[in-house]
């Protein structure tokens, strides 16, 4: 077992001679990260949508600017304009004139939305939810002051809000979320398995490469080494480096971007463990696979990008087309992603990622094997 790990370690240390590794190891996947993550974080909750909204407010009465500022609470970002633009904006709304005296006198006062049919779909059902909590809301203070024998004017309705609310809505998901993995907790899962791919693949196969264009292999037999130790020293070493790596970005991920990864620490650890002896065994049979070098950068680094867009690294995967979800099922990628989302977006348990570690491990002892007959003929 001291052959195995020495000859293991000296993946360590060409990784750790080599500059250039931390940028495909570490900065770039955290920068990934850090960049699509924060554009992207509003996502990962639906109550956070927010929209714009234009008014043109034809009455100049307290209903009115009770109406607007109870809008204003709702996520809506109000723009008042003094008079209809001559462009339609994506949402306009119009209050009428005498829209505070209708009320007053228990008449009918209309608002009028108008609404542009380009406009984004979920920030128009934010604006338009909003009015409607808004009016209502309006419409019940002046209910509870009419019975209460109190006038309808600005001073009684601010007494209304320094009263405890009678009624609160606590909001909480109940059992597992079904919303699309966004924000941090698609990017980091997400830049694991793509970095996982691309700086594994290179490094691997460049480590197999020049050992076997110096003729280093057939050196290492030439002492006390047996086949069985040489080949678990190179599948050993290059499966802690890429556990290394997924070990360092997840800690990034939970740390620096504060993302939760359930309940499963050891699940989540089987998964990465799982991902990354199968990127071991792919990167160590390209290095015998390829007899050129810039060739195999070139195909090491397309084959990843590759997997990545078919797994769902670059956009989720729930909205990808029907057969791309089912494609990414059959790719070691896409069983890794799928693994560590349902760990850390849907909250399952470690019961449900073992298919996915069983398909990964499978394709680690398919490559295994391939690798082995590739360094046994040489």
């Amino acid at each position: 077992m001291k052959t195995v790990w020495i000859i293991a370690r000296q993946f360590f240390r060409i990784v750790a001679s080599d500059k250039t590794s931390l940028i495909w190891m570490l900065a770039a996947p955290c920068l990934y990260m850090a960049i699509f993550g924060y554009a992207f974080r509003r996502q990962e909750n639906p109550s956070l949508t927010r929209a714009s909204l234009a008014v043109v407010n034809e009455d100049r009465g307290f209903l009115s600017r009770r109406l607007l500022r109870s809008i204003g609470s709702e996520n809506i970002a109000i723009d008042s304009l003094g008079l209809p633009p001559a462009t339609d904006p994506p949402r306009l709304l119009l209050i009428p004139a005498e829209f505070t005296e209708k009320i007053l006198r228990k008449e009918k006062a209309v608002l009028v939305l108008r609404r542009r049919p380009d406009a984004n779909i979920e920030a128009e059902q934010t604006a338009v939810m909003g009015i409607r909590k808004a009016a209502y809301r309006l419409l019940a203070e002046m209910s509870e002051l009419s019975v209460s024998g109190r006038r309808p004017d600005p001073q009684n309705l601010a007494s209304l809000d320094n009263r405890d609310a009678l009624i609160r809505l606590q909001v909480s998901y109940a059992g597992n979320r079904r919303i699309i993995p966004a924000g941090f907790n698609q990017q980091v899962p997400a830049n694991v398995v793509q970095f996982g791919l691309i700086f594994i693949l290179i490094y691997a196969g460049s480590y197999v490469f020049e050992e076997r264009k110096k003729g280093l292999l057939k050196r290492i037999r030439t002492g006390p080494v047996g086949f069985g130790q040489l080949f678990a020293a190179k599948l050993i070493g290059a499966t802690c480096v890429a556990a290394v790596q997924s070990t360092l970005l997840f800690c990034i991920g939970r740390f620096v971007f504060g993302v939760y990864y359930g309940d499963s620490p050891a699940a989540l650890a089987l998964a990465a463990v799982c991902f990354s002896a199968c990127t071991a065994s792919m990167g160590l049979c390209l290095g015998f696979a390829v007899n050129q070098h810039e060739k195999m950068i070139g195909i090491a680094i397309v084959s990843a990008l590759t997997m990545a867009a078919l797994s769902g690294c670059w956009w989720p995967l729930e909205v990808s087309p029907p057969w791309m979800q089912k494609l990414a099922l059959f790719l070691p990628s896409g069983l890794a992603l799928r693994a560590f989302h349902l760990l850390i977006s849907y909250g399952k348990g470690a019961a449900s990622i073992l298919p996915h570690c069983a398909g990964m491990a499978a394709y680690a002892a398919g490559f295994a094997v391939l690798f082995s007959m590739l360094l046994r003929k040489r």
